[in-house]
């Protein structure tokens, strides 16, 4: 009997990969995850080791497969969390932890954009923040000269794994984008700037597109996959860019996806910047505007964490009404991208509140944090009539209808419940194609 031509599809996140082993016509035939931990060094600081995503992503893509034993693999393609640095020797290994978009270090490298001529950033699309690329480069070469001499490349974290893969450096416009040393007028590395920057050009990869084949998978990494060597490994998206390529949205929805952060996307016609929100490139022709959320899983794991309950109890609070004088919390344990100085509190607390209170609270107060973002993109000139919601964030009912009401908007779940994965699989088959 013939076997079925099936792709993988794999959502690199900031504490977990995600996999999808998805049939010719899209139907799902294995799934598979494995975790990893944010290391904190210090305040203010979030890295990880890329060896632990090259482990995880092993172990994730051996479980999808082992469900579909009766699949023929073709093709894979990794999305992966956007901004962050991973400096890379010659032969593909880490130098250092890699930097994460969490990370705040580099907020003074960040402020040093503003001191550059208008004509080398205005192509950047972004007010520039201190978790992205650009800003983390700059922090490395003044801080860490020695790490930046001996590395070979500076990837975006999927570009790291696909570089596993392949043994070829590439990025894609989608991650490009929101480095800040990418031009989206002209499609193509800011070299002026980078030049102004005192940062090495050669450090950056090719930039290749999104559905393109970048290479096959090597008989190493394919056997530590459980994989057939010689497939098709394609270029890959940002994990947002690749949710909102799979979300298949009406003209007058938003897409808002809920996991360690959380993200309100929309397709942008236009390269419009604007000082709230980001702009990015999209998968194909065109852009989406961005408004992030950095407080949202992130802060209710360390919430329910430190109040000792699961994440079942967490969200059954959602269902308790809401009570006159009960405490409010503000969700700021991560530093804002455009509200950096702001910290987390409970205020309002008396002797009769108890542990729900503080449940309850903290899903309020982030709730209003992602309903601020919705109003950003308003200003931006989008008015959304409904909303596609995804992530794993977004699973619990109790928790979806006290979103529906902070935002005023009806929510539909997603097509599919991980996005990002579903999307690196489409990316998949159009390289697979594309390399036949």
């Amino acid at each position: 009997m013939r076997r079925q031509r099936a792709v993988v599809g794999v959502d690199l996140g900031t504490s977990g990969v995600k996999v999808l082993v998805a049939g010719s016509g899209g139907a799902v035939l294995g799934r598979g995850r494995a975790e990893y931990p944010v290391l904190v060094p210090s305040a203010g600081r979030a890295e990880s080791d890329p060896s632990g995503w090259w482990r995880a992503t092993c172990r994730a893509v051996r479980q999808a497969v082992d469900q579909a034993p009766g699949a023929e693999i073709v093709a894979v393609a990794v999305a992966g969390q956007m901004h962050g640095v991973v400096l890379t020797a010659d032969g593909g290994d880490a130098v250092r932890p890699a930097i994460l978009w969490l990370d705040q270090r580099a907020a003074v490298e960040a402020g040093r954009y503003t001191q550059l001529p208008a004509a080398l950033t205005r192509g950047l699309g972004n007010r520039p923040s201190a978790g992205m690329a650009g800003p983390i480069l700059r922090w490395l070469a003044e801080h860490e000269p020695e790490n930046v001499a001996v590395a070979r490349w500076a990837l975006q974290p999927k570009d790291w794994v696909r570089l596993r893969m392949t043994g070829q450096a590439a990025s894609d416009p989608t991650d490009a984008s929101g480095t800040l040393l990418f031009d989206l007028e002209r499609d193509a590395w800011a070299g002026d700037l980078i030049a102004a920057l005192g940062l090495r050009r050669d450090l950056l990869p090719p930039v290749r597109g999104s559905s393109g084949a970048a290479g096959a998978l090597l008989p190493a990494p394919a056997a530590e996959l459980g994989l057939p060597p010689g497939i098709t490994v394609a270029t890959g998206a940002a994990d947002t860019a690749a949710a909102l390529y799979a979300a298949g949205l009406h003209d007058d929805e938003a897409m808002l996806t809920l996991g360690s952060g959380g993200q309100w996307a929309v397709p942008e016609r236009e390269l419009r910047p604007t000082a709230a929100t980001n702009l990015y490139r999209a998968v194909g022709d065109g852009y989406y505007r961005l408004a992030p959320v950095q407080n949202v899983g992130v802060t209710l794991d360390w919430v329910r964490t430190v109040l000792g309950v699961s994440w079942a109890d967490l969200y059954e609070a959602a269902a308790r009404p809401a009570r006159p004088g009960a405490p409010v919390f503000v969700p700021y344990l991560t530093p804002e991208r455009w509200d950096p100085t702001t910290t987390g509190a409970w205020t309002g607390l008396t002797l009769a509140h108890q542990r729900e209170d503080l449940l309850r609270a903290a899903l309020d107060g982030v709730a209003a944090l992602l309903r601020q973002r919705l109003d950003d993109l308003r200003a931006a000139g989008h008015h959304p009539r409904g909303v596609i919601l995804g992530g794993g964030g977004a699973a619990h009912p109790a928790w979806r209808d006290l979103l529906a009401g902070a935002l005023g908007l009806p929510l539909r779940p997603a097509p599919a419940a991980w996005l990002s994965a579903v999307g690196a699989a489409r990316l998949a088959v159009a390289a697979s194609r594309s390399s036949h």
